[in-house]
């Protein structure tokens, strides 16, 4: 701010009291000045450190965001893992139990045509016992007849 002087002439005395006041009014306004520049340079100062921080606090920001976003793939991962690991291990178990079933039923086959051939061995056998059974019982038959009409 500019000192404030007239700039009509002053009707006083010759002398230096005039001048005086000039001086007084310029040295005022040179320490308002000198005060100004000084408030400026601490508002700067004070914005420079602030911007500092906050620069500071979004670095340390970013780098917390930056650790946790890690953690929670890790995390992610670890879990893929093990569920792809239980899975496996089911369908490992259900592959074995699977081979287990397929394993019975082939036995459980094999017994059956081995059965199937005896019962076959078995039905002819007792078809030709029963066919030499019967020739027998005819011929008993006809014996027993033969008899019953000589004795009638």
């Amino acid at each position: 701010m500019p000192p404030r002087t007239s700039t009509a002439r002053t009707r006083q005395a010759p002398g230096h009291a005039a001048h005086d006041d000039s001086d007084s009014e310029n040295e005022r306004f040179e320490a308002r000045l000198k005060e100004a520049a000084a408030a400026r340079a601490r508002l700067k100062k004070a914005k420079d450190d602030r911007d500092k921080k906050r620069e500071a606090l979004s670095v340390a920001f970013q780098r917390s965001i930056s650790t946790i976003q890690n953690r929670v793939q890790k995390s992610i991962t670890k879990y893929k893992d093990l569920h792809t690991a239980m899975h496996m291990r089911r369908l490992k178990h259900l592959q074995k139990a699977v081979e287990t079933r397929d394993e019975k039923l082939t036995s459980i086959a094999k017994k059956l045509v081995d059965m199937q051939a005896i019962m076959v061995d078995h039905g002819t056998q007792l078809g030709i016992l029963y066919s030499g059974r019967r020739r027998d019982v005819a011929a008993l038959a006809a014996r027993a007849s033969a008899q019953a009409k000589v004795r009638s």
